[in-house]
């Protein structure tokens, strides 16, 4: 950012120069207006062929002071303009580490543990359920309307129905995968992803805290129905933005994905003849 701000500030810089020794050129060397910016651009440049130079005291001046400020001031958007480059290079570098991270947690965590989640949202009826129906004919309008649906849908955990057990055992079998994607330095520039790394290893800490969790006080259980809450809707917002990546980066990860649907509960992962293969 602050290099695109050194940019603008040195183009600017640039072209009142030569705007400013055109001019100059002009009134002091009484040259015709093509020659007064040829000699500006080349006087900027220091290139310096020979052809056309200053004759009067006002116009060596004006070279003079056209070298000095010229030369920085190009060599200042030479400099800025390649370190946008290369910071908008660096940046779609980071960018795809993150998208793998993302990918790995979805592959070894996220997937399964969001359709474990799924089957304790009593709101998930068949229509909501059906808006969740990835396909391989989803356009990016798709998921951007998707997006726009959670803050509508009442995405919530029934405390009732839910199964602390097999939540306990899934996450202290998946601990290890978390914490080694939580270490990960390219983390830091994933917001979104490490909260649902810390709430979902906050939730696994308050289930194994707990010897016995199939008797539960109904104050507990709503306690740890809030932390599944937790997880279950940051889960949800980046399970969306994971197979709107890999839709458009890796088509036979997304072929998987749909079949793995956590909200399709028709969803088969074997590929039958039915079924388009990507």
């Amino acid at each position: 950012m602050q290099s695109q701000y050194q940019l603008k500030f040195y183009l600017i810089m640039i072209f009142v120069l030569i705007f400013a020794g055109t001019f100059l050129f002009q009134h002091f060397e009484n040259l015709s207006f093509p020659d007064a910016f040829y000699f500006c651009l080349v006087t900027i440049a220091t290139v310096g062929y020979g052809d056309i130079t200053p004759a009067t005291m006002p116009g060596k001046a004006t070279a003079l002071i056209l070298i000095v400020m010229g030369a920085g001031t190009f060599l200042g958007v030479m400099a800025n303009a390649t370190q946008i480059v290369f910071d908008k290079r660096g940046k779609q570098i980071r960018l795809e580490k993150l998208n793998i991270l993302m990918g790995f947690f979805f592959s070894e965590t996220g997937t399964d543990l969001l359709k474990m989640l799924t089957i304790y949202d009593s709101g998930l009826n068949p229509s909501v359920r059906k808006s969740f129906k990835i396909s391989s004919n989803w356009e990016d309008s798709d998921f951007t309307s998707l997006k726009k649906q959670l803050a509508d849908l009442n995405l919530n955990i029934d405390t009732s129905t839910i199964r602390f057990v097999e939540i306990k055992k899934f996450l202290n079998e998946k601990g290890e995968v978390l914490i080694r994607l939580l270490e990960n330095p390219t983390l830091q520039d994933h917001e979104a992803l490490t909260d649902l790394l810390i709430a979902t290893l906050h939730l696994k800490e308050e289930l194994t805290a707990r010897n016995q969790v199939k008797k539960l006080s109904d104050t507990d259980r709503s306690h740890l129905a809030g932390d599944c809450q937790r997880v279950y809707i940051q889960l949800v917002d980046q399970w969306i933005d994971y197979v709107r990546y890999i839709q458009k980066r890796y088509p036979f990860l997304y072929s998987l994905a749909v079949r793995q649907n956590p909200f399709d509960m028709d969803a088969l992962v074997e590929v039958h003849a039915n079924v388009t293969k990507k």
